[in-house]
């Protein structure tokens, strides 16, 4: 994963939706000007790896890595709240 500093991490594993995007909300409306949040969850939650997507865009917030990693079937977001 990224060597970036994480303030905020939230695991949407398991979780259903539209409990993914709740949380992805909540988090990023609760952090701070700078901090950094990471969201991560497993091919399981694809579909709400896109509503986070959507939501960070919405929210008008920087992406810093979008990355998949196949070896272990997860995923993770990291953006920065402005």
């Amino acid at each position: 994963m990224s060597s970036t500093e994480v303030d905020i991490f939230v695991d949407i594993t398991g979780l259903v939706c539209p409990v993914p995007l709740i949380k992805a909300r909540k988090a990023i409306k609760s952090a701070s000007k700078g901090q950094t949040i990471e969201f991560f969850g497993t091919e399981n939650e694809e579909i709400s790896r896109g509503e986070i997507l959507i939501a960070v865009s919405n929210l008008k917030q920087p992406i810093i890595e979008n990355k998949e990693f196949p070896e272990n079937k997860t995923w993770h977001i990291l953006i920065k709240r402005e």
